[in-house]
């Protein structure tokens, strides 16, 4: 293994200040994105209960595919209006762990590799990291108690 992937997966490397995302705004595969670019963002810091992960791999898959169809019509994003509220696909993700918040440093270290269990029920209802919350078509983001628990 080479240093510079050592360095890499250990995930002790000066962050970038932004990261790329494809963003969904409705239906069909030219809401993905902006006028058929990524976007950058900031890369947050994680609260208490969060964690900053890198993404490390990511799956399209055909539930994707029915998102990308629907938009905000798909049951699992109950008629959310992506204009104002956009979603990010990507349910099927291997991330790294980059920084963990204070309440989280007892259970997760940075360099952990971990892969996400996309089916998630808040408040009763069923949901998935990848529908209504936002998920792996990104470099860097956060997860917390709504992935986590």
């Amino acid at each position: 293994m080479t240093q510079i992937y050592q360095t890499y997966r250990s995930a002790e490397y000066p962050l970038p200040e932004k990261t790329w995302a494809w963003n969904m705004y409705g239906a069909g595969l030219e809401n993905i994105g902006k006028e058929g670019k990524s976007e950058q963002f900031p890369i947050p810091e994680p609260g208490d209960d969060q964690l900053l992960v890198r993404i490390d791999s990511v799956g399209i898959c055909f539930s994707d595919v029915k998102v990308m169809r629907q938009g905000g019509a798909h049951p699992k994003l109950y008629n959310r209006d992506l204009t104002k509220e956009p979603g990010r696909l990507g349910h099927e993700v291997s991330l790294t762990v980059v920084k963990v918040g204070e309440d989280l440093q007892d259970q997760y270290t940075p360099g952990q590799r971990l892969a996400v269990q996309p089916d998630i029920y808040q408040d009763g209802k069923s949901t998935a990291y990848g529908y209504t919350i936002p998920g792996g078509l990104i470099q860097y983001h956060l997860i917390g108690p709504e992935v986590l628990k």
